[in-house]
């Protein structure tokens, strides 16, 4: 992502992971091993350049087949909040402007995976 946007991670901020449980769709969390990532970089560029980066990130999802789910634009701050998915993969997007001042957050999440070799738990 930070490619696509043109810029440079290593913000004091990150990266981050965030490995979490998966939970069913009654509330059910298996003890079987699987999980979801979280995994957020940051990016320290001015905060007047955040929809430009925004924009050519936008472009290359879609080139990539990622949805764009919300793109909203606030010249005015300036800041930019996207939101995407891939309708396939399964993944999320989020790229804004965040705090500190001048940072720009880029994060993925995946979907639920089970580790290799692991038995999946039936419910």
């Amino acid at each position: 992502m930070a490619h696509y946007a043109e810029v440079e991670i290593g913000h004091q901020f990150g990266p981050l992971e965030n490995f979490g449980d998966c939970v069913g769709k009654h509330d059910e969390v298996a003890d079987d091993g699987r999980y979801r990532l979280t995994y957020t970089v940051y990016a320290k560029l001015p905060r007047d350049q955040h929809i430009a980066a925004a924009r050519k990130l936008r472009t290359a999802l879609k080139e990539h087949g990622v949805e764009i789910t919300d793109f909203t634009e606030r010249p005015d701050k300036p800041e930019v909040i996207m939101y995407a998915r891939h309708p396939r993969e399964k993944f999320f997007v989020v790229a804004d402007t965040v705090k500190p001042p001048n940072t720009l957050r880029l994060e993925v999440s995946t979907p639920c995976f089970l580790p290799p070799g692991a038995k999946q738990q039936k419910f």
